[in-house]
C-alpha cells in the first residue's frame, strides 16, 4: 500500500470506510475528508463523507458537504437520498420530500428511497401515497423486514389490523427475535381483542431484552387492562429502576397503582409523571378519569379542558367528556366532535371513539336519526377489530349448563365451613349491578371491589368448565381461597366483599362449590332498556356481542337461558334476584331485602348510598352518586323506531 499522502481517492475512501466501521469516527472523518479533496474523488466519496458526519451529529456540514456533491452530479439518486434523510434529521420534512421524490425520478426502481419517502409521506398524514410507496419499496425488496414493519405500522394507523398483524406474523416467522415486530404484533392482537396474545407477545419482547423499558411499559399497559395491576405495577417499578424519571413508566406506575385501588398513591404518582412527560395531554386526560371515578367531576371536566387546550384534537379526552356531559341543544362539543369525526385524516379509531361519543350525546337529546347514525359508525367498526362467533357462543353457555347439572352440583358439594364473606353481583351490563354494590358497599360492613376479571380468570387458567366434573370435592375450596386472596387484597379482614363483576353469572353453577357461604344476587332489568345502554357503550374488553343490534339480541337470549337454568338447578335461597325496576320504585323495601339476604343488619346509609365517598369504575358512576330515580324506566321506548333489528333478535 502507498503511504498515505500518496494514496488514491480509492484508497483513502476504502480506508475511511473500514475505519468507520471499527467505530474509530476521528479517523474515519479525515480519511474522508482527504479522499473528497483527492482532484480524482467522486460523488459516492462526498456522499458518504455526508453520511458519516450525520451519523456522529453533525447535521449541518452533512448538509453542506451532500449539497456540493449534488452541485457537482445532480443526477445521482443515492445522494439526494440521503439528504433526504439529513433534512429528516433535522425535522425539516416538508424539505426532504423533494430530496427523495428526486432520487426516485433518477431511479425509479431505489426502493429505500421509495421507503424514506413513505417514512415521510405518513409522518405528513398523507396515508394513501405513503403506502403506495412501500408497496414499490417492496416490490424491490420483498423481504426486507424493516419496510414490511413500516408498512405494518401505517396498517395499524388506517385500522387495518388483520392485514397488518398477518404481515407482521410474517417477519416473525423469519426473524422471531425482531423486537420491533413483537410490540406491533401485541399492539394489533388487542386491538382485535385478544389481550392474552398480546401479553404472550409482550412476555417475549420482555424475555428477548430484559432491559428494554419500552417493552416493559407496553406490558405493563398490558397487565393493567387484564386487571393484572400488581404485576403491573412491577413492570413499571423495574422499568424506573432502568430509566429513573422516564415519564412513560412514571404514568404506567400511576395507572396501576388506580388499578390495586391505592387511591392516593395513584393521585401522587399522577402529578409525578405529570411532570416527566414531555406531553403530557393523554395523561392529564388518564388522570380526569380517576378524579372522575372518585365523584370529582368538576375536577375531572376541568382536567380534559387542559388537555383539550394542550392537544385539541385528543380522541381520548372527547370521549371521556362526552360521558361525563349531559348534553343540551346546542352544545358546543357537538360541533367540535362532528368536525373531528368528519375531517378525511381521522382515522378509524377517531371515528371509532367519536361515533360512540357522538351517539351517546345525542341519545341525551332525544335525536335518534344522528344517535344511531353515530353509534352504528362506532359500534361497526369496534365490530371488524373482533372475533365474535354467536354460534360459538350459544356452545360455550349450552356447555356451561351442561357441565353444572344439578346431580354435579349435589355430588361436588365441597364439604367445609361456608365462608359468609363473598357477594357476587351479576347479571346483563347496564342492569343495576352498579347501583346494588353501591347499596351494599354503603354499609359499615362492606367492601365493594368493583369488577374483577379474577373468577373468569380462575376458570380459564384451570379449564373448569372442562374440568369441574373431574375434580375431587376436596379441590374446590384451595380455588375458593385462590380467588377471595385476590378479590380482598385491599380490603379488611373482617369485611364482606361484593365483586360486581356483570359477566359473573356464567359461573353462578361455581361459585356455590368454590365459596359455599357466598351470597349471589342476580340484577335484572327491562331487555330493550338494557340492550339500549349495553350498545351506546364502548367497553374497555370483552362483551364482544354488543356491536351488533341482532348479535347482542341473540346473546341477551343466551343468558336469559343460561339464568333460567340456574333458577332451576340452584337452591332457591343460594341467589337473590332484584329486578331494577322495583329497585328505584320501592328502594327501602329493596335494599332490605339485599341486606336480610346477605344477612346484614339494616343500616340508613344504604338508602343514602349516593352520600358514600368510593371509587366506582363502571360506567354507571354518575348515576350512583345522585339519590335515587324512575327516569331510567323505558329508557329505550322512544328510539324503538332504530331497535327493531334487536327487538327480532329478542323474540
Amino acid at each position: 500500500m502507498p503511504p498515505l499522502q500518496d494514496a488514491d481517492a480509492a484508497t483513502l475512501y476504502v480506508l475511511a470506510i473500514a475505519a468507520f466501521q471499527r467505530g474509530e469516527a476521528e479517523a474515519a472523518l479525515d480519511l474522508i475528508a482527504r479522499a473528497c479533496a483527492h482532484p480524482e474523488s467522486r460523488t459516492i466519496h462526498h456522499a458518504h463523507h455526508g453520511e458519516i458526519l450525520l451519523r456522529h451529529g453533525r447535521a449541518a456540514e452533512a448538509e453542506a458537504v451532500v449539497a456540493a456533491a449534488l452541485a457537482r452530479d445532480p443526477d445521482n439518486a443515492p445522494a439526494w437520498d440521503l439528504l433526504g434523510t439529513i433534512l429528516v434529521n433535522r425535522a425539516a420534512l416538508a424539505d426532504s420530500r423533494p430530496c427523495f421524490e428526486r432520487a426516485i425520478g433518477i431511479d425509479p426502481d431505489f426502493a429505500i428511497a421509495h421507503n424514506n419517502l413513505a417514512l415521510v409521506l405518513q409522518r405528513l398524514g398523507e396515508l394513501d401515497l405513503a403506502e403506495t410507496h412501500y408497496r414499490l419499496a417492496l416490490r424491490q425488496l420483498s423481504e426486507v423486514a424493516g419496510i414490511q414493519l413500516n408498512l405494518a405500522i401505517l396498517l395499524r394507523r388506517r385500522g387495518r389490523d388483520r392485514e397488518g398483524l398477518a404481515m407482521v406474523e410474517a417477519i416473525l416467522a423469519t426473524a422471531p427475535a425482531m423486537i420491533g415486530a413483537r410490540l406491533l404484533a401485541a399492539e394489533f392482537e388487542s386491538v382485535l381483542g385478544r389481550d392474552l396474545a398480546a401479553l404472550d407477545h409482550l412476555d417475549q419482547a420482555v424475555a428477548l431484552a430484559p432491559d428494554q423499558v419500552d417493552a416493559l411499559v407496553r406490558r405493563s399497559l398490558m397487565l393493567c387492562r387484564l386487571a393484572r395491576s400488581d404485576a403491573a405495577l412491577d413492570d413499571s417499578d423495574r422499568a424506573l429502576g432502568l430509566a429513573p424519571g422516564n415519564g412513560a413508566a412514571l404514568h404506567t406506575r400511576a395507572l396501576a397503582l388506580q388499578g390495586l385501588d391505592r387511591t392516593q398513591e395513584a393521585l401522587d404518582a399522577f402529578a409525578l409523571a405529570r411532570q416527566a412527560v414531555a406531553e403530557p395531554a393523554l395523561l392529564i386526560a388518564h388522570h380526569a378519569l380517576l378524579l372522575a371515578e372518585l365523584g370529582r367531576k368538576a375536577e375531572a371536566l376541568a382536567e380534559l379542558d387542559e388537555a383539550l387546550r394542550l392537544q385539541p384534537e385528543l380522541i381520548d379526552a372527547w370521549y371521556a367528556r362526552a360521558n361525563l356531559s349531559r348534553y343540551s341543544a346546542g352544545h358546543p362539543d357537538l360541533a367540535r366532535m362532528e368536525g373531528l369525526a368528519d375531517r378525511p385524516e381521522a382515522t378509524p379509531r377517531d371515528r371509532l371513539h367519536l361515533g360512540f361519543a357522538l351517539g351517546k350525546a345525542y341519545l341525551d337529546l332525544g335525536d335518534g336519526p344522528r344517535a344511531f347514525a353515530r353509534l352504528h359508525v362506532g359500534a361497526g367498526l369496534k365490530r371488524t377489530t373482533i372475533d365474535y362467533d354467536p354460534e360459538h357462543e350459544a356452545a360455550h353457555l349450552a356447555a356451561i349448563a351442561d357441565t353444572f347439572s344439578a346431580p354435579l352440583l349435589s355430588r361436588r358439594r365441597p364439604p367445609v365451613d361456608a365462608d359468609p364473606r363473598p357477594i357476587l353481583v351479576f347479571g346483563m351490563p347496564r342492569s343495576g349491578t352498579t347501583l346494588v354494590e353501591q347499596i351494599l358497599a354503603s354499609h359499615p360492613a362492606v367492601h365493594g371491589a368493583g369488577e374483577s376479571a379474577h373468577l373468569a380468570d380462575l376458570v380459564q387458567t384451570e379449564d373448569l368448565i372442562a374440568r369441574a366434573p373431574a375434580l375431587p370435592a376436596d379441590a374446590f375450596p384451595a380455588l375458593g381461597r385462590r380467588y377471595l386472596e385476590r378479590l380482598g387484597a385491599n380490603a379488611p379482614s373482617t369485611a364482606r366483599l361484593v365483586d360486581k363483576t356483570p359477566s359473573n353469572f356464567l359461573y353462578a353453577g361455581l361459585i356455590p362449590l368454590i365459596l359455599p357461604g357466598a351470597r349471589m344476587i342476580h340484577c335484572r332489568r327491562d331487555p330493550l332498556d338494557t340492550c339500549l345502554s349495553i350498545y351506546s357503550l364502548l367497553f374497555t374488553r370483552g362483551h364482544e356481542y354488543s356491536y351488533d343490534l341482532t348479535e347482542l339480541g341473540h346473546y341477551y337470549g343466551l343468558y336469559r337461558r343460561l339464568t333460567a337454568h340456574w333458577r332451576g338447578t340452584l337452591p332457591a335461597e343460594s341467589v337473590l334476584e332484584i329486578d331494577y325496576e322495583a329497585l328505584v320504585r320501592e328502594p327501602e323495601a329493596q335494599v332490605r331485602a339485599i341486606l336480610d339476604f346477605c344477612g346484614l343488619p339494616w343500616d340508613e346509609r344504604c338508602l343514602r348510598f349516593h352520600q358514600t365517598e368510593r371509587r366506582v369504575t363502571s360506567a354507571s358512576r354518575d348515576q350512583v352518586r345522585a339519590p335515587i330515580h324512575t327516569r331510567s324506566i323505558g329508557r329505550a321506548q322512544p328510539f324503538r323506531p332504530w331497535l327493531q333489528a334487536l327487538e327480532a333478535a329478542l323474540g
